[in-house]
């Protein structure tokens, strides 16, 4: 982490150019498949006299750019010194005339695609050859893995009919998902690839508990609060149903295979939560896949944490976080779902983190 010694420093760009009168920005980075989200506010009479309050009252297209760090040199600096949280399109302009100020909120360039219907099929064309086309289209640069299946192959599995308008967001989701990749934005730049490595070192989460009559506890934060979902806790099973009419017969594949629990005084003779989905035309092996995807994501929110703690750029939405300390089942890892940070002239550096993760006594049994 950054030391209390280093002073933080943000810069906003306006439409590729660097603004002053700004006082608080907030980003909020979320997890692979999301869009970002900003929000900054800037002080009408410290605004330059050409991007005044006339002048935001009159856009209707803006572009911004949000950059937070750790300059070493707090007088002198410039962009290149710091990091670039978040590029996006602007989606709300609000002046208040009181306060005299003027507050611009929107998402980063994943909304392009969010916002733009299509009925294109592509049925020829590889997934890869897809995301870099739609890319292009939109003036993202493309940072895009081969693929070698057509599309046509998954629209026949699923049966998938394209004939109505869906989301050119929502087509690149489909298409990684059978590919077994994750797709997000970042910057102006989109990704269609495997989901990408943690390469920072795991974020350590430290909890010191009082010692002595009079000791106080301490951490590394500011304030915690530990949740758990007790209806994972207790159990859960997923059922894929499917029918393939390859082969003319139905099947159901259950993960995990049994759902054997210890039945406490009082409990049902089966405490473990099962659910069920129909998905037509897979094999057994599609719908095992399937089915442990499906139960990943739903074990995934057993325990959460969300984390109030001074702002530092070493922490990223693919970064590990290792909680020790409380004594508790929380003292695990965890993987971000979403980082706020929020950088204001009276407020400082402030991160807030929500994560996620099953507890350790949840993991699968075969």
């Amino acid at each position: 982490m950054q030391t209390s010694a280093q002073s933080p420093r943000g810069l906003i760009k306006l439409n590729g150019t660097l603004i002053t009168g700004w006082v608080s920005m907030e980003v909020e980075n979320n997890n692979l498949s999301s869009a970002d989200t900003f929000r900054c506010t800037f002080a009408g009479g410290l605004l330059p006299k050409d991007r005044d309050h006339i002048w935001f009252s009159q856009q209707q297209d803006m572009f911004v750019e949000l950059f937070i760090g750790f300059p070493h040199n707090p007088n002198h600096y410039t962009a290149a010194d710091l990091k670039s949280w978040v590029y996006g399109r602007v989606d709300d302009i609000e002046i208040d005339p009181v306060t005299f100020t003027i507050t611009v909120s929107g998402r980063d360039l994943t909304s392009v695609f969010i916002d733009t219907k299509t009925t294109e099929k592509w049925q020829n064309k590889k997934a890869y050859e897809i995301a870099t086309a739609l890319a292009q289209r939109h003036g993202l640069t493309p940072v895009v893995a081969k693929t070698t299946t057509t599309v046509g192959k998954y629209y026949e599995i699923d049966h998938v009919h394209m004939a109505n308008e869906r989301s050119e967001w929502d087509i690149l989701l489909y298409l990684a998902a059978h590919e077994g990749y994750k797709v997000w934005v970042r910057g102006q730049s989109l990704y269609f690839q495997p989901a990408p490595t943690n390469t920072v070192p795991t974020y350590k989460l430290v909890w010191q508990p009082a010692h002595g009559a009079k000791g106080y506890p301490s951490a590394n934060f500011q304030s915690i609060q530990m949740s758990r979902v007790l209806t994972v806790s207790r159990g859960i099973q997923v059922s894929i149903r499917s029918w393939n009419k390859k082969f003319a017969k139905g099947f159901t594949v259950n993960y995990p295979s049994t759902k054997t629990k210890t039945v406490q005084p009082g409990s049902a003779a089966s405490s473990v939560q099962t659910y069920v989905r129909d998905v037509p035309n897979l094999t057994q092996d599609q719908a095992l896949q399937q089915a442990r995807n499906w139960y990943e994501q739903l074990i995934a929110h057993e325990m959460k944490i969300e984390v109030l703690l001074p702002g530092d750029n070493d922490i990223d939405i693919t970064s590990v976080i290792q909680l020790s300390g409380t004594g508790t089942a929380f003292d695990q890892r965890y993987y971000p779902s979403s980082i706020t940070r929020t950088l204001s002239m009276d407020g400082g550096y402030t991160m807030r983190v929500m994560a996620k993760n099953h507890a350790p006594d949840s993991a699968v049994q075969l």
